[in-house]
């Protein structure tokens, strides 16, 4: 019969196959390297970023352009005047009033939650006794229960 093998000792399988792990990640990092820095792998790079510098100087001067057409210069004109006048409509107004009721009452609120989870702190971290207690009474649902 065999001897069973030593369960701490390394396994000469396990050691070959994590060093061919590891020499095929060194390869594949080579590989990678290898076909960043080709000629072809450069000359790629430089066609994107001068087509990208193409692209950039094209949309600066069509935006120039378009600042320049009076056609334009009165669309944005009329569009602040549109602005404006809606800012001062009663509906925009009254969009205004709701909305900082709503946020007064969501503070109202906010603020009682705080002030009801502050109540629910132990006694020595508490303030003075004059807020409330949140809820009411205790009651026992089993009475025979104590």
């Amino acid at each position: 019969m065999s001897q069973p093998e030593d369960p701490k000792g390394p396994n000469p399988q396990q050691t070959d196959l994590g060093q061919e792990l590891r020499e095929l990640g060194q390869q594949i990092e080579q590989a990678l390297r290898t076909a960043l820095e080709s000629d072809r792998a450069r000359q790629v790079r430089d066609d994107i970023a001068a087509g990208m510098r193409e692209i950039s100087t094209q949309m600066q001067s069509a935006v120039k352009s378009l600042q320049e057409d009076p056609r334009f210069q009165d669309l944005a004109e009329r569009g602040t005047h549109a602005v404006d006048r809606a800012r001062e409509s009663k509906a925009a107004q009254d969009f205004r009033e709701a909305l900082t009721r709503g946020i007064t009452q969501l503070n109202d609120q906010l603020s009682a939650f705080i002030q009801r989870s502050s109540a629910d702190t132990p006694p020595s971290s508490a303030p003075s006794g004059d807020i409330p207690p949140a809820t009411g009474e205790t009651t026992r649902l089993d009475p025979d229960e104590k």
